[in-house]
């Protein structure tokens, strides 16, 4: 079973669950692990643009395609993602916050000490072939209640701030927090984005409202698997799945 696949991570690095309260670090080994797994199934890594152009030909992409993406801009993105997609040869879209660059996560113990990437990292990542760069809002603003201005101009701001910041169009953005109001998917259009990506329960096949499968540090071979075939929400929001949760979890914090 190979459906299509939009991939939603945050950051690559090893750390207790103490400073990293949301699940967002994964292992880099767990990374690899996850796109080796894909890479026998038989997927073709491709970028968010070129599966913007899949939608443009039909209902959705084919089976068989995945694109990755990667939220926040945290500065191993340049540091351990970067040589890792030089390697495997895999190209990926990460959504940065040109208002906060250089600044501590703003979802993290500063004892983690995670930062986000700063002006001149993010222009050196953005250099690689392999990646292509989208707006994140301008500093993580919540868009579940936006009026059509309102997301219009954080749409709009944040892609010409990176725009200005990196001399290269910016396509692609990503709803913080995978919320948007009903407003928004216009918005995204009218602020010159071919995309717009969110994640949960969230969203579908349509270009400003297009679906991720997020993948965290609890995410272990039995989730990812199911994630990666499309089962892991229809099973866990089943009947079944929710009188099984309590007793399934283990298995979801087994490592992978």
């Amino acid at each position: 079973m190979r459906p299509p696949l939009v991939l939603a991570y945050h950051g690559l690095a090893s750390l207790p669950r103490a400073l990293d309260p949301h699940n967002l670090m994964l292992e880099p080994t767990r990374f690899r692990r996850q796109m080796d797994t894909l890479k026998r199934r038989g997927y073709q890594f491709i970028t968010l643009s070129a599966l913007v152009g899949e939608l443009e030909r039909g209902d959705r992409p084919p089976d068989g395609v995945c694109a990755l993406t990667f939220e926040d801009g945290t500065v191993d993105n340049i540091e351990v993602l970067a040589p890792l997609l030089a390697e495997l040869g895999t190209p990926a879209t990460v959504f940065a916050c040109p208002g906060l660059l250089g600044t501590p996560h703003f979802d993290m113990p500063k004892s983690a000490h995670v930062r986000l990437m700063d002006a001149d990292q993010l222009r050196e990542l953005a250099s690689s072939p392999l990646v292509e760069i989208g707006s994140h809002t301008n500093a993580h603003a919540d868009l579940s209640s936006a009026t059509a201005e309102d997301a219009y101009r954080e749409m709009a701001t944040s892609k010409d701030a990176l725009e200005q910041l990196l001399q290269r169009p910016v396509a692609s953005f990503a709803y913080p927090k995978c919320g948007y109001s009903a407003p928004c998917p216009e918005a995204a259009r009218r602020a010159g984005y071919s995309v717009a990506v969110t994640c949960g329960r969230y969203g579908g096949w349509r270009p400003f409202e297009l679906t991720r499968e997020s993948i965290d540090s609890l995410d272990g071979r039995t989730t990812f698997a199911l994630k990666s075939r499309g089962l892991f929400r229809p099973l866990r929001e089943s009947a079944p799945g929710r009188a099984a949760r309590a007793l399934a979890r283990p298995v979801r914090h087994r490592g992978g």
